[in-house]
């Protein structure tokens, strides 16, 4: 694992006060990949608006997020919708 190449998953109860996590967990994962703090702040922001949308969907009782660095980029996917900002 590099700030540059790894991959995580992180599940998450469907409840929108839990909704947070995803996006600390992003902020982290921007974090770690070495994306300054603007990039990294507005990738979790991104990140927790689609951890709502996927949990108001309420398919399932949780949401599964993957993080991956790969590629030139870092992303954050959840079902169909994801996140991604490009690596510095």
């Amino acid at each position: 694992m590099t700030p540059t190449s790894f991959t995580f998953k992180l599940s998450v109860p469907n409840d929108l006060h839990l909704a947070s996590i995803v996006g600390e967990m992003a902020k982290h994962a921007a974090d770690y990949a070495q994306l300054e703090a603007p990039a990294a702040a507005a990738f979790a922001d991104r990140a927790q608006a689609i951890a709502v949308k996927a949990i108001k969907s309420g398919a399932g009782p949780a949401i599964t997020a993957v993080f991956a660095a790969k590629d030139g980029k870092l992303t954050m996917t959840i079902g169909g919708d994801s996140a991604s900002q490009p690596l510095p």
